[in-house]
């Protein structure tokens, strides 16, 4: 018996477990989400949690009831998704990235493509907006955010954020960059229009789907901690290639790439990985 954060008692008798192995199975043929590149126990303990507070002590209960209606079976897919985040969290590392790292890009490119992966609700990517809006404003920079989960993409898109959500961005950002206004008794902030020209939301799943390529710049910061080791493999191997040469993997702070030299990788800085200038030469020699 283990006990989740909330104290909520999580079973893990063999009848249960091989439960949740059909569960897998079942959801995975459904949706084509495969749980097995997450990490177990974790989510383990998060759908019994799920199922328990919809009234279920079985997993295979809890998937027939999820199936009875679609919007009910995305709305569990979309609440996998962890949706914690703020506007440049661990501040010190985008000090780093807008004093070294996004002006040697943009000394070799007149603009640039951009992809925070797992974006959650966005507070990343319009980090990464304010940068470069400071740095070289009006150049078509794109910045492509992606999340597993709908809705928190739809909150993306309207750019309103929480006082918590800047508590992290320096003053003059918040001043500049933001619209304070009240709703519902909220004190809330609407991010500036100039911003959201370079942003671009979709949906996608970095376990299934094609990745997009050509980029300079991939944030994916606090989001692979929950996969499989595998898993993990498979995600770094496809940024490597979704970056132009050159180019930077940018992790949170509990990430690491500890093989980063077998995939490729140059780690010039904490948590930014890098692809070597090399590939252009190796790709020029190849062709």
């Amino acid at each position: 018996m283990q006990t989740t954060p909330s104290g909520i008692e999580v079973p893990k008798t063999p009848e249960l477990l091989q439960d949740f192995e059909r569960f897998k199975r079942m959801l995975h043929e459904r949706t084509g989400l495969d749980l097995n590149q997450y990490k177990f126990d974790q989510t383990y303990r998060r759908i019994w949690t799920m199922a328990e507070r919809a009234g279920f002590r079985r997993f295979t209960d809890y998937f027939r009831y999820l199936t009875e209606e679609e919007a009910r079976l995305r709305s569990f897919i979309d609440r996998l998704a962890i949706n914690v985040s703020e506007l440049f969290r661990n501040p010190e590392q985008f000090e780093l990235l807008a004093r070294e790292i996004l002006p040697a890009l943009l000394r070799r490119s007149f603009s640039l493509r951009v992809w925070s992966a797992g974006c959650s609700y966005g507070a990343e990517a319009y980090s990464l907006a304010i940068l470069l809006h400071e740095l070289a404003p009006n150049r078509g920079h794109l910045i492509l955010g992606t999340d597993i989960d709908q809705e928190v993409l739809t909150r993306a898109r309207h750019g309103v954020f929480q006082e918590s959500d800047l508590r992290s961005a320096p003053s003059p950002y918040r001043e500049r960059y933001f619209r304070q206004f009240t709703e519902n008794g909220r004190t809330l902030y609407e991010a500036d229009p100039a911003l959201q020209r370079y942003l671009r939301f979709e949906r996608h799943n970095l376990l299934s789907d094609p990745y997009p390529q050509g980029f300079d710049l991939i944030a994916c910061r606090n989001v692979i901690i929950y996969f499989s080791d595998d898993a993990k493999e498979r995600v770094f191997r496809e940024f490597y290639r979704a970056l132009k040469p050159g180019g930077y993997l940018f992790l949170g702070n509990t990430e690491r790439i500890f093989n980063y030299q077998q995939i490729g990788y140059e780690n010039p800085y904490a948590f930014y990985y890098r692809k070597p200038e090399s590939e252009v030469l190796r790709w020029q020699n190849a062709s």
